[in-house]
């Protein structure tokens, strides 16, 4: 497709990182003279990799960070932005396995010490009997995929709970796909070498393994850095803005129509019409596929089918400079409602404010379910008694404790997913004047360097006149299925 208005004006939905590198990306080209708007719900850029303060603190919305497998243009950007606030930090996380806690990036030398000697036998069985234990064919699921390449130890240990406890699902139950996307090290062989890389500084070659980038006042100043950016160069960015409707003329999309986030249900609430002449969507498919007319009741009913896993952010602010010297523990236990507990306050290093320190506990649910609706009260005292119990007693004073609620954290790999997805996508795909990137919009599991390298590559795609290389974008499409999540 070609518009042939030079200054054609384009539209972003969704000002997270996808959508707010791609407003960046479109605006820094050289004579570029297109009108680009970003709409966001939120009251704020960023989206879940946003930041917030409380109390002095810096908060994010879970553990994020900047992986060194981070490509040297993007972080070449983001160091342009942020100048000596993109920092370069030590990992130093823990995961807790069959009751004990061990270093995470893996060290051999402490899994040999701290590790259970059940679980190191096991190991060391499965992989002894690997070449002779018969294969789980085809490799349909989540289960057939690990047991194959790690054996029953691991994934017994902490694959499978963690998988039940992060996206509701008996392993047997989630697609094959999900073991490929978030499981990069799927045989024991590669676990010993990235542990091995790990206190080695070999892995990908760069000599950062066991490093990461994080801003010096929370992860979301990236977002607000290139928010900044776009600005400067004359984009708009447009909050509070929730799409009511996407507006068609005949099936080429032309613009969407907003209301008030929060209010565009209630009668009487203003709505705004805004045309474009292209439309790129970072927003959740299932909204997105919801605010046009019209849709087939197979789509329609492919959208209603597709299921997120929740996540309730539990924050405590608690009366001291530090809670451990760790940034992240990881619980793969089912006997903990946590999964992941972090300490802002170790990410950044600055030991600022004094005599305070807060935590993020990451607790997946399913919206609607006990946990989400349960009160700050409630979470707060299961949360500090598994953390007890864990080995992670509180023994200072708790000044403030408070809860943040987000309904679509994780998309869920069900073994049917697969089919519903490509029905909606092939539906908004055959649409003129859309395209739809980034992690919601194409219901996949990615870090924050995999959004931003799609908005580069669709920024590659949009050429002059604002004329859009359909083919170029579906092989782009086909690398993006590749990524693997960085742990």
């Amino acid at each position: 497709m070609r518009i042939e208005n030079e200054n054609g004006r384009v539209l972003i939905l969704g000002a997270g990182p996808t959508g707010l590198a791609l407003a960046m990306k479109l605006l820094q080209r050289p004579g570029s003279g297109c009108e680009v708007t970003v709409i966001e719900r939120e009251p704020r850029v960023g989206g879940i990799a946003a930041s917030f303060e409380y109390g002095g603190l810096i908060f994010d919305y879970g553990s994020h960070r900047l992986h060194p497998a981070t490509p040297a243009r993007i972080l070449g950007d983001i160091g342009s932005l942020l100048g000596p606030d993109l920092l370069e930090r030590p990992r130093n996380g823990r995961i807790r396995l069959l009751g004990r806690f061990v270093k995470f990036p893996l060290d051999p030398f402490d899994l040999m010490l701290r590790l259970h000697p059940k679980f190191l036998a096991g190991v060391c069985l499965d992989t002894a009997w690997k070449p002779f234990r018969p294969k789980r064919r085809p490799e349909a699921s989540y289960a057939d995929v690990l047991l194959n390449g790690l054996g029953r130890t691991v994934c017994d240990a902490f694959y499978f709970p963690y998988a039940r406890k992060l996206w509701g699902l008996a392993p047997e139950e989630i697609s094959a796909a999900q073991a490929r996307s978030r499981v990069s090290a799927n045989s024991v062989a590669k676990i010993v070498c990235k542990a091995f890389s790990a206190i080695s500084g070999n892995r990908n070659g760069n000599g950062k393994a066991g490093k990461f980038y994080y801003p010096s006042e929370g992860f979301g100043q990236i977002c607000e850095a290139m928010a900044g950016e776009v600005r400067r160069l004359g984009g708009k960015i447009r909050l509070s803005k929730s799409v009511v409707r996407t507006e068609l003329h005949g099936n080429r999309v032309k613009g969407i129509v907003v209301s008030p986030a929060g209010q565009f249900r209630e009668a009487g609430q203003p709505r705004e019409e805004i045309a474009a002449d292209i439309v790129f969507s970072t927003i959740p498919v299932t909204d997105l596929a919801a605010s046009l007319a019209g849709m087939p009741a197979p789509v329609a009913r492919a959208c209603a089918s597709l299921r997120y896993r929740g996540m309730v952010f539990l924050y405590l602010v608690l009366e001291t400079d530090r809670f451990t010297p760790y940034d992240a523990h990881y619980f793969p236990e089912s006997d903990f409602i946590f999964s992941r507990i972090s300490e802002p306050k170790n990410y950044n290093g600055s030991g600022k404010p004094r005599g305070t320190t807060g935590l993020c506990l990451e607790i997946p649910c399913t919206p609607g379910d006990r946990i989400w609706n349960a009160s700050a009260e409630e979470i707060s005292d299961m949360a500090i008694r598994d953390m007890s119990g864990a080995g992670l007693p509180i023994r200072c004073p708790v000044r403030a404790r408070f809860i943040r609620r987000h309904p679509r954290t994780y998309p869920v790999y069900d073994m049917d997913y697969a089919g519903r997805f490509r029905e909606i996508d092939e539906y908004l795909g055959g649409l003129p004047g859309l395209v739809c990137l980034g992690r919601q919009a194409l219901f996949v599991h990615d870090n924050v360097h995999h959004a931003i390298a799609m908005a580069y590559r669709a920024s590659e795609c949009l050429g002059p006149g604002l004329s859009w290389n359909a083919e170029m974008w579906r092989n782009w499409r086909r690398e993006f299925s590749k990524n693997t999540v960085e742990d």
